[in-house]
């Protein structure tokens, strides 16, 4: 009996030494891999999502990616403040974070690469807004996890199965000849065409080589490079007499009289305008404010009145101008005198007789 009762004993020493173990190994592994001690001091956060895209108890919760706890649980809330957002996501974070975790901070649904599990992302806010608190409710934003690359990859192929399809019956009008492609792949139109193309080319070739026609004269004749290079020698020694001064061009290339003339007159011109503009002579004096301006605007003035008065009639000068009493007068003397002139040449003897009486 007391044999067995030893190792029973034994037995259970055993046991509880393997629980023991067991559960320091289960601590030890918990604090290695998870996100923070059990013992540390934790906020409990809440959040509303409108998908929670397979997320599931126990997901990491990040702060700009630093992990600070765990997701502890989701559900469907019965009354959630946006009807949008029916999703109820409950997190489990140590404290010591509230420097940027605060109340507007924004909780995005994430996940761990392509195809990993959704974990939870919460962007730091502001410090003009108050730290998160233990029951803390956080903005959520629509999830960028899994769901959305499947919906968008979905949208992708559904795009390329279109393309394919457009693609297919393109190719089928293309293999039964329709439209330009069709013709150009399966019509010998063009191929007899391009090789008539090809024969003339050959022809047009062959008489080029021949030098028959303008362009093939200028292909095998030499005369127009000798015409050409005969007229560039002109060219170069008219070129050369320019640069050594001889002729008109040359002269004016190579000859500074004409430069120096043209100085000289615009310098010329450059006093006489200095000159007018200082009222030098009898023209700047006429230009500028001065005696001589003044005398001739004065008569100028009294030209005009005397004109003015001229073309009212008065004074002798106006009648002469204006009545033509004196134009009639002189008109009738002149009439007088041509008909006693008609008169003497018709009967001289009348006029011209000179009788003397002498006592």
């Amino acid at each position: 009996m007391p044999a067995r009762a030893n190792l029973r004993w034994s037995q259970l020493k055993v046991g509880i030494l393997v629980a023991v173990a067991a559960a320091i190994l289960i601590v030890v592994i918990f604090a290695l891999t998870g996100e923070s001690g059990w013992f540390s001091p934790r906020l409990h956060l809440i959040t509303y999502v409108n998908d929670a895209g397979g997320m599931r108890p126990g997901a990491s919760v990040n702060l700009e990616g630093v992990g600070i706890g765990n997701v502890t649980a989701v559900h469907l809330a019965e009354h959630p403040p946006d009807p949008a957002q029916p999703v109820q996501i409950d997190m489990s974070v140590t404290q010591g974070h509230e420097r940027w975790l605060r109340t507007n901070s924004t909780v995005v649904l994430g996940t761990a690469g392509p195809l990993g599990e959704t974990l939870v992302n919460i962007n730091a806010g502001t410090l003009q807004a108050p730290p998160a608190r233990d029951g803390t409710v956080l903005p959520g934003e629509a999830s960028t996890g899994i769901n959305a690359l499947l919906v968008s990859s979905h949208n992708l192929l559904t795009n390329a199965n279109v393309l394919e399809e457009r693609i297919g019956q393109i190719l089928d009008q293309v293999q039964n000849g329709k439209g330009s492609l069709g013709q150009l792949f399966y019509s010998d139109q063009l191929y007899t065409r391009m090789n008539a193309i090809a024969g003339n080319l050959q022809v047009l070739t062959a008489n080029l080589n021949r030098g028959q026609g303008t362009a093939g004269k200028l292909l095998t004749d030499d005369t127009l490079y000798t015409k050409i290079n005969t007229t560039l020698d002109r060219l170069n020694a008219t070129l050369d007499q320019v640069q050594h001064g001889s002729g008109t061009l040359g002269k004016l290339m190579n000859d500074p009289a004409l430069y120096n003339h043209a100085d000289q007159l615009v310098t010329g011109l450059n006093t006489t305008t200095g000159n007018l503009n200082a009222g030098r002579g009898a023209l700047g004096a006429l230009l500028t404010d001065s005696p001589t301006s003044a005398q001739l605007k004065d008569s100028l003035e009294k030209l005009d009145a005397l004109l003015a008065g001229l073309q009212a009639g008065k004074g002798t000068m106006g009648k002469l101008f204006s009545d033509p009493t004196l134009y009639n007068h002189l008109d009738d003397v002149s009439t007088s005198t041509q008909a006693l002139l008609d008169a003497i040449r018709a009967n001289p003897k009348k006029y011209l007789t000179i009788h003397l009486n002498i006592f």
